[in-house]
This record gives structure tokens, sequence and C-alpha cells, in this order.
């Protein structure tokens, strides 16, 4: 069984406003209580691994326990139709990125090839944003008692994030079944390759996680793996 004593400390207390869920009617502001309660109240799951691993599949799978999941891509997508700031960023530094108001993603990732200055600033712009919105959620899940969270963020251990994780959780699979799925997401060679230099080497990822869940096999097989960390958390979700 997991010892809950070995959790890593949270951040301390914060009030957050999400302007996401402002934007679609809901206004509220929460406050997380302090790391000192919040150590042993709930439990909190990064999930980390290469591209095209299927960590949002194994983010599903958590659901099926009563996990709720924060999925930052999500979460960026609805940015860029309502974050005023990073729109007014974009529209300033990346010609043609803005539409109608909205950030237009397909356009945007050609200036993420470039990689230059003005593409981190924007990049720090939207994890701010980002993290944001995961204390909000952080907050509201804790509100209705909710025992365990998973995080699907890209870059979870490259930026802030994993401080607020008491588990990492790394997700793999095979070189042949990572490649056919990316190649079903049409991610191009250098577009790949630029996202492999901006993150933890495998090797680096394996080392800062607690437990490896295997997305190659079959999905009964990744049922399992999930079941049995949910089982040794021992949170009675």
């Amino acid at each position: 069984m997991y010892d809950k004593h070995q959790v890593r400390e949270k951040p301390d207390v914060v009030k957050v406003t999400s302007p996401v869920l402002k934007s679609s009617g809901e206004r509220e502001t929460l406050a997380i209580v302090s790391k000192e309660v919040n150590a042993f109240c709930y439990m909190i799951i990064g999930l980390t691994g290469g591209i095209g691993v299927g960590k949002s599949f194994v983010a599903n799978y958590f659901k099926e326990f009563g996990a709720a999941v924060f999925d930052a891509d999500s979460v960026v997508h609805q940015l860029y139709k309502v974050d005023k700031s990073i729109i007014s960023y974009a529209e300033k530094n990346f010609p043609g990125v803005v539409a109608n108001d909205e950030i237009d993603r397909t356009v945007l990732s050609k200036y993420f090839l470039a990689y230059d200055e003005s593409w981190k600033q924007f990049q720090s712009l939207v994890h701010s944003a980002v993290l944001r919105e995961l204390e909000f959620f952080i907050a509201k899940e804790k509100k209705i008692d909710r025992k365990l969270l998973v995080l699907d963020v890209p870059l979870l251990l490259e930026t802030k994030f994993y401080l607020y994780c008491d588990l990492i959780v790394f997700v793999h699979a095979d070189s042949v079944v990572q490649a056919q799925r990316l190649n079903e997401r049409n991610i191009d060679k250098e577009k790949l390759n630029l996202i492999s230099d901006v993150q933890l080497s495998i090797e680096e990822k394996k080392k800062m996680s607690d437990f490896i869940i295997d997305t190659s096999v079959s999905k009964e097989y990744v049922f399992s793996q999930v079941k049995k960390i949910v089982d040794s958390l021992n949170l009675n979700t």
C-alpha cells in the first residue's frame, strides 16, 4: 500500500479566480487550504511520458475510479478563445494567428517551430494562465471532497506543475505503437524533434516517477494497471 505520509509538499494557501469558467457563466473565487491540511485529505497524481504514449487514455481510466482529471490541453484551447492577454500577445507577435477574436491553433503551430524569444514569452503567459486554472480546479474539487485528482499536463516535470503532485505516473508505449499513434496524429519529424528537445529525457522522467504504466498491450491491461495504483492508495474514492 502506498504510504501517504511520503507525499510531496503542495504549494501554500492561494486564492484563485478562473477566467475560463467565468466565460461560461461561473463566477467563483475559492481558496486552497494550507498544505498542512491538504497533505492527507486527497491525492494528486501527475501523468508524464513521451508524446503519443497514451497519457490522456490513461487519464480517462482514472476517471472510472472516481478521479477528476485536469486536462491542460482542453484548458489551453479554451484560453485561446477567452484570455484577452494571451490573444493580444499572439496578435501582436504572430501575424495571422488571430481570427474572429480567437487564436487559430493551426496557424499558431507554425510559429512553434521557430521557438524564438517571442514564442517562449507566449508559452510563459499560457503556462501562468493554466496554472491559475489548475489552482481553481484543485480548490473546486477539494470543496466537494474529491479524493483523487489526476493532472494530464504536457511538460508536467519541465514546469512547476509537478509540485502540485503527490505521485508521478510514467506512461510509456513501445516504439512501434508510439510511432503508429504519432503517424495517426500527423506530427511531422521536425516538430517531433523540437518537442523532444524541450522535454526531459525518458530516463529522467522514469527516475522522477513513482509508478509506470505500459499502454502497448491492451485496454484491459491499462485498466488493470490503473486499478492497481488506485487500490494501493486506499482513498475510498
